[in-house]
């Protein structure tokens, strides 16, 4: 692959990095990644995806831009209200970084091919809202063998982790919240509790950065483990989770 000016430029900040460098910028534009979820966690997730150099980025959303949305999904602005989410975060990127590839799905998850979009990507990040989508993402991934990277965040408070079913050790999304043993809702938690639009940015540059070590090979990445922020006294903490032997998503 080879660097024009323009690239050398644009990548320079990452390029003379040890950890990244010429050989780990060029996996990040070669690389494919599904961003499931356009909202909160998923602006950050995108704007830091394509600043980085993902190559190719597939984006699925339903929703539209609303005015409650602009406190924390900073892609978007007042004359996208009403327009949906897939097609302006697109635009946003093309602004951005115009040599990306991008695919963007206005649909819901259950009405599209989820099978195909997940298998023919090498990462997903799940920024969605609810707990049905969550399973559904989680499945897929499992059988398909798909690192997935979760965030939430509601609140002053976030999670994060990632799931890698190549690795023996690494516990699924099931293994930490079994279904039928938690009520948690994002969306109407959010609706409802409210929300800063700080700790999307957070929990979302988590899953950004969590990808990106993926992809370039470097670091340690945060499976089997999971964090927790807590924005209003400002403190991390991280809860060791092990694979459950006897989960119902084991293949």
């Amino acid at each position: 692959m080879y660097f024009d000016d323009e690239s050398l430029e644009r990548y320079s900040r990452q390029l003379i990095m040890p950890e990244i460098s010429e050989s780990g910028q060029k996996k990040l534009l070669s690389s494919k990644v599904l961003i499931i979820g356009a909202g909160g966690l998923g602006s950050p997730v995108i704007s830091i995806l394509a600043g980085a150099g993902i190559g190719n980025i597939t984006i699925i959303d339903y929703d539209k831009v609303e005015l409650s949305n602009l406190n924390r999904q900073f892609i978007y602005n007042s004359k996208k209200i009403g327009f949906s989410k897939a097609f302006s975060s697109e635009f946003f990127i093309k602004q951005l970084n115009p040599k990306i590839n991008i695919t963007n799905i206005y649909n819901k998850v259950e009405n599209i091919n989820l099978k195909e979009h997940i298998k023919s990507n090498d990462i997903v990040i799940d920024c969605s809202d609810n707990f049905k989508t969550r399973y559904l993402v989680n499945d897929i991934c499992q059988n398909f063998k798909k690192n997935l990277i979760f965030g939430s965040a509601v609140k002053f408070d976030g999670q994060f982790t990632s799931f890698v079913p190549e690795n023996n050790l690494s516990p699924c999304l099931r293994c930490i919240f079994p279904e039928g043993k938690t009520n948690h809702d994002q969306r109407r938690s959010c609706s409802q509790s409210g929300i800063i639009g700080a700790i999307t940015m957070i929990v979302g540059s988590l899953q950004a950065l969590e990808a990106i070590k993926m992809i370039v090979q470097s670091g340690e990445l945060s499976f089997g483990r999971l964090l927790l922020f807590d924005g209003y006294q400002l403190s991390f903490n991280e809860i060791k989770v092990n694979k459950n032997l006897n989960c119902s998503c084991n293949f």
